[in-house]
C-alpha cells in the first residue's frame, strides 16, 4: 500500500469514527450501532449497570459529572493503574471526561489530569462538565485537548501514567499510538490500557462492517499484535489479560451490533469466542533508551519541535496536504517559528527529485551503517549530475 493510499484510508476511519461519537456527544443519535446503543457501550439507561460490572465502583459513578458516563467503557484503567496523589495523567480518547474525572479525584490537588480526543463535539461535551466536577471536588486539576492520539501535543517523558478505555481499537494506525505512548512517558512511568482485542480473526463480513469499526470490534486486532506493538514501541514489563466480562454482558443484553456479529459467525460460536476486552499494563524502562533519540556528539537533538519539522518537511516532499496542513498547525502550537519552517519546506524540495526508490535505497544504506561515500553515483536520477559527499545531492 502506497503512502497516499494509507493516509487516504486512515483519514476516512478517523472521520467515521469522529462522525459517530460526534452524534453521540451532542445527542442527535443515542448511537451509531444500532437504535438505543453506543459505539462501545450500552443504551445509556444501561451505563451504570455496565459501568458496575466491568469493574467502577458506585461512589465513583456517583461522584461524575452528569452525562460523563455514556457507556463507552470496556473496562476501568484508572483502577488499574492504581493512581496515586501527585501524578500526571493521561487519558486517550477521553471522550466525554469519564475516566479524567475519576483520576483527578485520585491524583488529588498536586496531580493533574488530561484528556485528549479528536472529536470536537466530544471535546466540547468534557469541558462543560469541568465546571460541575470543579464545584464538587474544590480542585482545578483537569484539562481537555483536542488531538488525534497518533499524534500527542504533549512534551516528551512528561507523563506519570497513561490511561485509555476502549479507544486504541478505533486507530487506524495503532503503532504509531504505541510509540506515541512510548515518547510521553517518564522514565518509569506506567500504562494502563483496557481495550476490544481478538482472541482469533474475525470473519471478514464482520471485519468489513462500518458498525463494527465504530462499535471497537472490526478494528480490534490479535491480542498477541498488541503485545507485540508494545513491546516494538520500547515498553516493557507487558501484563496482557482478557476480560470476558464485557463481551458476555453485551451477548446476553441482546445489544443490536453483537446481534448482527452473532449472524455472520460460523456456527456453533459467539462473540466471545473471537472479541474480548483486554487489560494490558506496561512500564517504560525506567532508564532512558538513547537509541531512540538522535544524538549529536553524545547529546539529543531531538524534541517535539523538531519532530514537527520533520514532519513538515516529509509532508512536501510527499505532496501530502492534509499532512502539511496538521503538522504545519502543530509545530504553531509548540512555537516553532515560520523563518524554520520555511527552512523545512526549502529543504525538502531541494531532495523532492528524487524517485522514492532512490530515496529508500539511500535511508536503506544509512541505517544501516554504510556511510561511505559513492563517488561517481548520480544523486538526482535522470540527471548527470554527480558529488563525491552525499551532504551537497542536490543542492
Amino acid at each position: 500500500m502506497s503512502t497516499n493510499q494509507f493516509t487516504d484510508e486512515a483519514e476516512a476511519v478517523r472521520a467515521a469514527v469522529r462522525d459517530g461519537y460526534g452524534k453521540i456527544a451532542v445527542g442527535t443519535s443515542q448511537g451509531c450501532c444500532g437504535p438505543g446503543v453506543s459505539c462501545c457501550g450500552s443504551a445509556p439507561a444501561d451505563a451504570e449497570k455496565l459501568a458496575k460490572q466491568i469493574g467502577y465502583t458506585t461512589d465513583e459513578l456517583a461522584a461524575l459529572p452528569e452525562g460523563a458516563n455514556m457507556g463507552l467503557s470496556c473496562g476501568n484503567p484508572a483502577a488499574l493503574a492504581a493512581l496515586k496523589p501527585g501524578e500526571v495523567v493521561l487519558d486517550l480518547g477521553s471522550g466525554g471526561g469519564f475516566d479524567v474525572f475519576i483520576a483527578g479525584r485520585k491524583v488529588g490537588p498536586t496531580g493533574r489530569a488530561v484528556g485528549v480526543d479528536m472529536t470536537p463535539d466530544m471535546l466540547s461535551k468534557a469541558r462543560r462538565n469541568v465546571a460541575k466536577y470543579r464545584e464538587q471536588t474544590g480542585l482545578d486539576n483537569v484539562e481537555f485537548r483536542l488531538g488525534e492520539i497518533e499524534h500527542l501535543s504533549v512534551a516528551d517523558a512528561s507523563v506519570d501514567v497513561i490511561i485509555s478505555n476502549c479507544v486504541i481499537n478505533l486507530s487506524p494506525d495503532k503503532p504509531q499510538v504505541w510509540r506515541e505512548m512510548a515518547r510521553v512517558l517518564k522514565p518509569g512511568g506506567r500504562v494502563a490500557v483496557s481495550d476490544l482485542a481478538l482472541l482469533r480473526p474475525l470473519p471478514p463480513a464482520i471485519a468489513k462492517m462500518v458498525e463494527a469499526l465504530i462499535g471497537c470490534v472490526a478494528g480490534a486486532v490479535l491480542v498477541s499484535e498488541t503485545e507485540r506493538m508494545a513491546r516494538e514501541a520500547g515498553l516493557t514489563e507487558l501484563v496482557l489479560t482478557p476480560k470476558p466480562d464485557y463481551v458476555n454482558v453485551m451477548t446476553d443484553w441482546n445489544d443490536p451490533l453483537y446481534r448482527k456479529i452473532v449472524e455472520q459467525l460460523p456456527a456453533g460460536t459467539n462473540p466471545g469466542d473471537f472479541i474480548t476486552s483486554l487489560e494490558v499494563k506496561a512500564r517504560r524502562s525506567p532508564s532512558p533508551r538513547p537509541e531512540t533519540a538522535a544524538e549529536a556528539n553524545g547529546r539529543s537533538v531531538y524534541s517535539p519541535a523538531v519532530g514537527e519539522l520533520v514532519a513538515i518537511g516529509a509532508a512536501i516532499a510527499a505532496n501530502c496536504e492534509p499532512c502539511f496542513k496538521y503538522h504545519y498547525d502543530q509545530a504553531r502550537q509548540l512555537g516553532v517559528a515560520v523563518a524554520d519552517m520555511t527552512l523545512a519546506v526549502n529543504q525538502a524540495q531541494s531532495v523532492k527529485q528524487a524517485p522514492a526508490r532512490a530515496v529508500l535505497e539511500l535511508a536503506e544504506r544509512f541505517l544501516h551503517g554504510d556511510f561511505a561515500p559513492r563517488p561517481e553515483t548520480a544523486c538526482c536520477p535522470g540527471t548527470s549530475k554527480t558529488v563525491e559527499k552525499p551532504a551537497k545531492c542536490c543542492s
